[in-house]
């Protein structure tokens, strides 16, 4: 079997958009004169809990031949860029034609929007133009250095809607009701919107996507209503300056003390963290949906009372959190030593895993994620003075 046939022996993963890209670069032999009959012999495959080796006999008839590394990498990239490409939407509760800036076509102009602000917290954090991000690539812990115009970009705004977000770029923070809102629906959307981004080639099922309009929706509503009382922020304050930012969304299966916390099944629920320095402090806001509050209403305590509060909010980012941004300086200090782990504390808490049916469908999912990984029993710290 050739290499790139393992693809579909993952079920999450769209192989439509993965075959795709490799008929257009013409690799691995798969060429589109022959990719449609190539895409009925993927049909014909048993399901993958009952495929063999010798299921994968069909294809030999193509003459297909393995990829490089190298070729997979530039596959995956264009594969990633045509995700972005497919997900450019604006946002904004009254998003449309007519409301939104349209170019000559009528096609709504989509503009780089940063998820964490450019030239005010960014600019904060930079060291010659450039701050440090982490994520996992391919399976591997990869910390990389970016360009901050580079840095926390995503494509859901129109330029007219972007200004939504204008009470907490250019206002001072003052915790208002409105500014505590946006910073939770900031991290919200830049959340859903990657998640959007890679459903293109990765299933998440139809409940991900309900998640994600249920959400959207609560916000939604409040936007028009201006309501803002919809969010609740628990605000902390740590008083030195760390050059670290976050903008994030993210469920939590457990609080502080190891309970479960026991999700709907109409709508998971979410938190929303924002993590940024200013002047001679750094705040960490705490962000759910008021409705919300019987789930996550004694996080808050729990973080106040724990009086431990670099290591949970270390854990809570560490573990969850995606949009995070170091001073390239400061990462190396203090946050590069951490890399093993947090691959660890990634594997732990951002995967899940499940059984597959005669389907191909997942059917019992499980998670390796301790019940008490919040009490930090891997001992790191991302605040390191």
């Amino acid at each position: 079997m050739v290499n790139f046939l393992r693809q579909l022996e993952n079920p999450q993963m769209n192989y439509e958009m993965f075959y795709e890209v490799l008929r257009d670069f013409r690799k691995g032999g798969l060429k589109p004169e022959i990719y449609d009959e190539f895409v009925l012999a993927i049909k014909s495959l048993p399901p993958i809990s009952k495929r063999k080796l010798s299921d994968y006999s069909v294809f030999e008839k193509f003459g297909l031949t393995d990829i490089s590394e190298e070729d997979f990498s530039a596959i995956m990239r264009e594969v990633m860029k045509r995700g972005i490409d497919k997900s450019k939407f604006c946002w904004h509760r009254e998003a449309s034609p007519t409301n939104c800036n349209v170019d000559s076509k009528g096609r709504i102009i989509i503009s780089a929007a940063h998820s964490i602000q450019n030239n005010g917290v960014l600019s904060k954090i930079v060291e010659n133009g450039h701050v440090m991000s982490y994520a996992l690539d391919k399976g591997e812990f990869d910390g990389k250095e970016l360009g901050k115009n580079h840095a926390s970009i995503f494509w859901g705004f129109c330029n007219k809607h972007d200004a939504i977000f204008r009470p907490i770029e250019i206002q001072p923070y003052t915790q208002t009701l409105e500014q505590n809102f946006l910073f939770a629906y900031r991290g919200f959307v830049v959340s859903s919107h990657k998640k959007i981004e890679v459903s293109t080639w990765m299933n998440f099922g139809e409940q991900s996507d309900n998640d994600i309009k249920e959400n959207k929706q609560i916000f939604d509503n409040a936007i028009l209503a201006k309501d803002y009382s919809v969010i609740e922020t628990e605000v902390f304050e740590l008083s030195a300056f760390y050059p670290i930012a976050v903008s994030s969304a993210f469920y939590l299966d457990y609080d502080f003390q190891g309970n479960s916390i026991l999700h709907s099944d109409d709508r998971m629920e979410d938190i929303f963290v924002t993590l940024y320095p200013s002047e001679d402090k750094t705040y960490f806001l705490l962000s759910y949906f008021t409705q919300d509050k019987h789930l996550y209403g004694n996080l808050g305590n729990q973080l106040r009372e724990r009086n431990n509060l670099k290591s949970d909010i270390t854990m809570l980012i560490a573990a969850h959190a995606e949009n995070v941004y170091f001073n390239p300086v400061y990462y190396k200090t203090f946050i590069e030593k951490y890399e093993k782990t947090l691959e660890l504390i990634m594997f732990h808490t951002q995967f899940d895993h499940a059984t597959i049916g005669d389907d191909n469908e997942m059917k019992i999912n499980f998670s390796f994620t301790p019940s008490k990984y919040l009490d930090n029993p891997y001992d790191i710290n991302f605040f390191g003075y």
